[in-house]
C-alpha cells in the first residue's frame, strides 16, 4: 500500500503540524510508504488558469500537475490534513482539487452526471475549527465543512472517506488534544486489516 498526504498549513508549529506527524508515525509503523505534499513549502501554484483549461482539453498537462496525478494514481490511500478558513479549504488546497482532480483523469461525465475514476480508492481527511462542535452544529456549518470535501469532492471521484474534525484546537486541553491524535492512531490502524475483516 501507498500514501499520498496533501497537507495545506502555512505556518511551521500547528496542531496540523501534530497531525501531520501523527499520521506519517503511523503510516511507518504499518510499513506503508508515504509521500507528503506540503503545499506551502511547494509554493504550489492553485490558480487554474486558461492555459490549464485548454491543456486538460487537449491532453497535454503541464508538469506539475502530470506530477501529482501520478502521485494519486500510485496511492491507494489519500490523507488531507488543513485547517478550516471560512467554512471551507485552505485557497491553496482548492486550487490543488482544482488542478489536479481533472476531468478525465479523476471524474468524466456521464448523461446522469459525472462518475468517479478513481475507484478503489480510501481517504482520511483531518480537519480544525476554532470553533467548538456545538456552536458547528447550531449553525450547520458542520455538515457544510463535510460535504464539500466528502461528498462534493471525494466520493464524486471514487474515493472512500473517512472525515474527522477536530473542533476548538486554540482552547482545549493537551488531554483532549492527545485523544484527538490518539482516534488518528485508530483509524489508521483499521489499514492493517485485511479486506473483509
Amino acid at each position: 500500500m501507498k500514501a499520498c498526504i496533501v497537507f495545506a498549513h502555512e505556518g511551521s508549529n500547528s496542531f496540523n503540524h501534530e497531525i501531520l506527524k501523527r499520521v506519517s508515525d503511523e503510516l511507518e509503523k504499518a510499513q506503508i510508504e508515504y509521500t507528503v505534499r506540503d503545499l506551502y513549502q511547494m509554493n504550489f501554484q492553485p490558480v487554474f488558469s486558461a492555459l490549464d483549461m485548454k491543456r486538460v482539453e487537449r491532453g497535454n498537462l503541464s508538469s506539475d500537475i502530470e506530477e501529482e496525478q501520478t502521485l494519486i494514481t500510485d496511492s491507494d490511500l489519500l490523507v488531507m490534513i488543513y485547517p478550516v478558513w471560512w467554512w471551507s479549504a485552505p485557497a491553496i488546497l482548492k486550487g490543488y482539487i482544482d488542478r489536479v482532480f481533472t476531468d478525465g483523469f479523476a471524474f468524466r461525465y456521464e448523461a446522469n452526471g459525472p462518475v468517479g475514476l478513481l475507484c478503489g480508492k480510501e481517504a482520511f481527511v483531518f480537519t480544525t475549527t476554532r470553533e467548538s462542535a456545538q456552536e458547528m452544529a447550531a449553525k450547520g456549518l458542520d455538515e457544510v465543512i463535510r460535504k464539500q470535501i466528502v461528498e462534493g469532492t471525494l466520493e464524486m471521484i471514487g474515493y472512500v472517506v473517512t472525515y474527522e474534525n477536530f473542533a476548538a484546537v486554540p482552547y482545549v486541553d493537551e488531554a483532549t488534544r492527545k485523544e484527538m491524535l490518539d482516534s488518528i492512531s485508530e483509524k489508521i490502524a483499521t489499514l492493517r486489516l485485511p479486506a473483509g475483516v
